[in-house]
């Protein structure tokens, strides 16, 4: 190659006096075999993007190939994925309180293990705890349907503990508009006013708690 040679070529004219799609088509198809189609190979083809005054793909399209990219990488399902696949959906077959005894158990023995460490923070350590598999009763709340509800925690979200009762029923309770005992075998009763625990189990373990009046329901 001669030095200052350009390394780039003009179009064919029949090829650069035409516009869109069928240009394209033709372009390309001077460089695939004579059996491939050419819509085929312009399918699997990946978008260049030039500048923003010529762009192939429009950008709302180019950020959503990158989120769908990053998505595949990453190997996580979207929440609309989620929602979608039901992920945190308890199945009806699963509705059996029987099913959540051995849970129950396991977090009484979880709290025996904090009460050995003392007593004279365990109220702190209970607001942080994991609550799946506690025994929860409402004792308040703005719906008088919720009153006298008591099973054991088997989800909890944002909004709402979801209870699993003695007669196989799942019951899902706002955590704003009620009031809860929570039974501890080894101790006493506490009371969780629900409306302080409006948050994600892994956002309130990291949460501080500061002192703050509970609206009388």
């Amino acid at each position: 190659m001669n030095k200052g040679e350009s390394l780039y070529q003009s179009l064919p004219k029949s090829t650069s006096d035409k516009l869109g799609a069928t240009a394209v088509k033709e372009f390309v198809n001077g460089f695939i075999r004579p059996t491939s189609n050419v819509d085929k190979v312009l399918g699997q083809m990946k978008p260049v993007y030039v500048d923003r005054a010529n762009i192939f793909v429009k950008e709302e399209d180019k950020k959503e190939i990158k989120k769908k990219i990053k998505n595949k990488k990453d190997g996580k399902l979207t929440a609309k994925e989620k929602r979608r696949l039901k992920v945190y959906d308890i199945p009806k077959s699963a509705h059996q309180y029987r099913l959540f005894e051995p849970l129950a158990e396991l977090w009484q023995g979880y709290m025996d293990k904090l009460l050995l460490q003392g007593t004279a923070n365990f109220e702190q350590k209970l607001i942080k705890a994991d609550f799946h598999g506690a025994h929860f009763t409402v004792v308040q709340s703005t719906n008088p349907s919720y009153v006298g509800s008591s099973g054991i925690v088997v989800q909890e979200t944002l909004s709402m503990f979801k209870l699993i009762t003695k007669d196989n029923k799942l019951k899902q309770i706002p955590k704003n508009s009620s009031i809860f005992t929570v039974h501890i075998k080894s101790s006493k009763d506490y009371t969780i006013y629900g409306q302080q625990f409006v948050a994600r189990p892994s956002e309130r373990a990291a949460k501080k708690f500061k002192p703050k009046p509970s609206i009388d329901l």
